[in-house]
């Protein structure tokens, strides 16, 4: 199979998006399909990348909040050279809109869902159009991370023969603990974007609820992640009197991360709306055997509420999040790891390339019958 990816960043670039269509371009590769990656220039990506069956193109692409443009006679270029079976976008983002319907070009189209789009009117008005796609059959398939997702297409009239529920990807570093890590009792990790797009994390509540603790047991609380909004909370963490208490790190590389996943206490995901579609970090812990503690606000709630230990709680309340934070301080590591490691192992990356495999193979059967 040849599979043309319109990706909306690729590595090296941090993130949840990044990180899916990374691992799923490499995973088809992988799996022995030829990929052809088409995304814009980052830091110093220009250019092209060759790997095995994997070529990434670096293009000097127009974006729009960060989502380059692919013009027609771009992709007119592409597919004749390349000459793909499917093609796919990484986010349902103003690139999609503007792409053409796929009859140009003669090969099912894919595209995923992102539910923070919602975030701003002129997000929502590209989410709307996109589901216009999707309810017009111009999309073969889209990909949502969860069962709460289907649902909501569904009721907008979307056909739910062409909705696939696959979880993001788990980068292969996070598919394990790190070996010889043990558990630091009262050590709470936080992952995610400190900046004014991201906000729907809710790292205010957190801070909130962290400000509500009592400071014994003792406890410390690691901040990974960077923005905008940084210095504005660190410090109201000082004027709230943690400074002692919470450690912003900044980003960190793959390596240290596992290592925080593998050590801590409990990773908590305080998002508190259905803009946070998944909870990419809550996936990466578990998979590392760590405790997760969420909110019943985001999308995969229904799927990380049932790992084992995990604790879920109402959303946009401070004092809630305090409380679930309490039940891990208050007694020692459960001992599931194991069973949190064996229940993350569908994030794999191997599984959701075979979903992924599945829909475009069903797509293109489809489209020769028709």
């Amino acid at each position: 199979m040849r599979v043309l990816l319109l990706a909306q960043s690729y590595r090296p670039a941090q993130g949840g998006g990044p990180r899916w269509t990374t691992q799923l371009a490499e995973g088809l590769a992988g799996a022995g399909h030829d990929v052809l990656v088409l995304t814009h220039e980052i830091g110093g990506c220009r250019g092209a990348v060759h790997a095995a069956r994997l070529e990434i193109r670096y293009l000097p692409l127009f974006t729009v909040r960060g989502a380059p443009i692919f013009s027609r006679a771009l992709l007119d270029e592409h597919v004749a050279r390349f000459k793909p079976d499917v093609m796919q976008t990484s986010a349902p983002s103003l690139a999609d809109t503007l792409m053409p319907p796929n009859r140009r070009h003669g090969v099912p189209y894919f595209t995923l869902f992102h539910a923070q789009l919602g975030a701003s009117m002129p997000a929502r008005a590209i989410q709307w159009l996109n589901v216009l796609r999707l309810k017009r059959g111009e999309w073969a398939g889209i990909a949502v991370t969860s069962g709460y997702w289907k649902t909501w297409l569904s009721q907008k009239h979307v056909d739910p023969d062409r909705i696939r529920v696959i979880p993001s990807t788990v980068a292969e570093i996070f598919s394990a603990p790190l070996p010889g890590a043990r558990r630091e009792r009262g050590h709470v990790l936080f992952v995610g974007g400190l900046d004014a797009v991201q906000s729907y994390k809710r790292f205010d509540l957190l801070l909130a609820a962290c400000a509500m603790l009592e400071r014994e047991p003792a406890w410390h609380l690691s901040v990974v992640g960077d923005g905008n909004l940084r210095s504005h909370y660190e410090r109201a963490a000082t004027h709230a009197g943690l400074g002692d208490r919470i450690s912003f790190l900044g980003k960190t590389d793959d390596e240290e991360l596992h290592r925080l996943y593998s050590t801590a206490t409990v990773t908590v995901l305080p998002s508190s709306d259905r803009r946070e579609g998944w909870g990419l970090a809550l996936a990466e812990a578990l998979c590392c055997g760590c405790p997760v503690l969420l909110t019943d606000g985001i999308g995969g709630a229904s799927t990380f509420g049932a790992a084992p230990g995990a604790v879920m709680v109402p959303a946009g309340k401070p004092e809630t999040i305090r409380d679930g934070l309490h039940s891990f301080l208050l007694q020692a590591p459960d001992g599931r790891d194991a069973e949190r490691v064996a229940f993350g192992e569908s994030f794999h990356a191997s599984r959701v390339v075979a979903a992924y495999e599945a829909m475009y193979e069903r797509a293109i059967a489809r489209s020769q019958k028709g």
